[in-house]
């Protein structure tokens, strides 16, 4: 019987057994890399992110598993910028990043900074009813704060538009859960913000 972190050689390869269930280990045992971390939020960046997706889905394919996407912005983040400054915008996405981190994000989830005022949380083992009731706290919990700039002279209403995807439809992978999840985000923005949508697959 192999052994965790057992090596196979076949001719000039090195095979690596990890029992089932412990493909993210590959990794997830860097997770504290500097590389791996968005410098303005703390959290982890796209590159980092796209990993864990493409890990998941190995995971979901060899173990079939549920996981869920859920991608996020914030609403009308230009009008703070442009109205405040870009240092109040970059408080505003610490400020947020944290809120997340401590209200929505469990421990086995991977949550990054994909770009500008884009947010995403690849959850695994995790079906489209729980990823809502997440997205739906998350949403709560920033449209309820709020938020202080200008040495604390403003406060400013923050929102954010949601969109989620699971991995359930045969000709899904890391890719296409991540463009699904977009998708759903840019139909919360269309039909009016500060809401959350499901991708149905």
């Amino acid at each position: 019987v192999l052994a965790k972190e057992d090596m196979i050689g076949m001719g000039t390869t090195q095979f690596k057994f990890l029992p089932a269930g412990e493909l993210e280990t590959l990794y997830y045992g860097n997770l504290g890399d500097a590389a791996n971390m968005d410098a303005m939020t703390g959290i982890y960046n796209k590159g980092f992110l796209l990993q864990a997706i493409e890990v998941e889905f190995k995971r979901h394919k060899a173990l079939h598993t549920d996981f869920s996407v859920i991608f996020f912005d914030l609403d009308h983040f230009k009008k703070i910028n442009d109205g405040f400054g870009h240092d109040a915008g970059d408080c505003v996405l610490r400020e947020t990043s944290g809120l997340i981190y401590s209200s929505a994000v469990r421990p086995k989830d991977v949550f990054a900074r994909y770009g500008g005022e884009e947010f995403v949380i690849v959850m695994p083992e995790t079906d489209m009813a729980v990823a809502t009731i997440v997205a739906e706290r998350l949403r709560r919990r920033i449209a309820s704060e709020a938020f202080v700039i200008a040495g604390g002279a403003k406060k400013l209403d923050v929102t954010v538009s949601i969109g989620i995807a699971t991995l359930d439809a045969p000709q899904d992978n890391a890719a296409t859960i991540l463009k699904r999840a977009d998708q759903a985000l840019y139909r919360a923005k269309r039909d009016g913000r500060n809401r959350v949508v499901a991708d149905a697959a």
